[in-house]
C-alpha cells in the first residue's frame, strides 16, 4: 500500500510511533532555544572537556598512554578537580611507569643474554650459571622462557659438577 493510497501526500515525521512528533520533542513540550552561548564547543561540537576525555580514552585503547595522559590533563584543566580526569591521569601515569619498568627489564635481560653468550664462548660455566640464575629472577614464573632458562641452568650445573674447563671460570663475569 502506498502513502497516496491512504490519503497522505507528504511524509509525516514520526518519533517513537507518534505521528507529527520529531525526535527530541516526544513530550510535546516546546523546543527550547538556548539564550546564552553556553559552554564553548569544539569543531566536533563537543565541549573541550568532553573532547579531551574522549581523545584520551581513544589513545588509551590504542596503548598510546602519553597521548592519553596529555588529553586527560587538558580535560582536568577545563574542569579542575574533576574526579574522572584525576583517575584517568593516575591510571595513565601507572601504565607509563609499568611500560618503563618492562623496557628496563627487557634491556637487562638482553645484556645478561650477551654475558651468557660470552661466558659460554670461553667455557666459563660458573659465570654462565650465575648469569642464568639472575635471568631466571627477571622472567615471570610459569612462563615458557623461565622453563627454558631453568632447563639451561640444569645443563650448566652438569658442566659445573664435572669441573669442565675450570681454568676458564670467572674470566668473563664482571667482579
Amino acid at each position: 500500500m502506498s502513502l497516496g493510497a491512504v490519503g497522505v501526500t507528504s511524509p509525516v515525521a514520526i518519533a517513537d510511533g507518534i505521528p507529527g512528533v520529531t525526535f527530541g520533542t516526544e513530550t510535546g513540550a516546546p523546543v527550547e532555544t538556548p539564550t546564552d552561548a553556553g559552554p564553548e564547543l569544539t569543531d566536533q561540537g563537543l565541549e573541550p572537556y568532553t573532547q579531551a576525555m574522549l581523545l584520551g580514552y581513544a589513545a588509551e585503547e590504542q596503548g598510546d598512554y602519553q597521548t592519553a595522559l596529555i588529553n586527560f590533563r587538558r580535560a582536568l584543566a577545563e574542569r579542575p578537580g574533576d574526579s574522572y580526569a584525576l583517575r584517568a591521569i593516575a591510571n595513565m601515569e601507572s601504565y607509563i611507569a609499568a611500560q618503563r619498568r618492562e623496557i628496563a627489564r627487557q634491556q637487562q635481560l638482553a645484556a645478561l643474554n650477551l654475558q651468557v653468550d660470552a661466558a659460554v664462548a670461553v667455557r666459563d660455566w660458573a659465570c654462565a650459571a650465575a648469569t642464568v640464575d639472575e635471568m631466571i629472577t627477571l622472567v615471570p614464573p610459569n612462563s615458557l622462557e623461565r622453563s627454558r632458562l631453568v632447563t639451561y641452568r640444569g645443563e650448566l650445573s652438569s658442566l659445573l659438577d664435572a669441573r669442565s674447563d675450570i681454568s676458564q671460570w670467572s674470566s668473563v663475569c664482571p667482579g
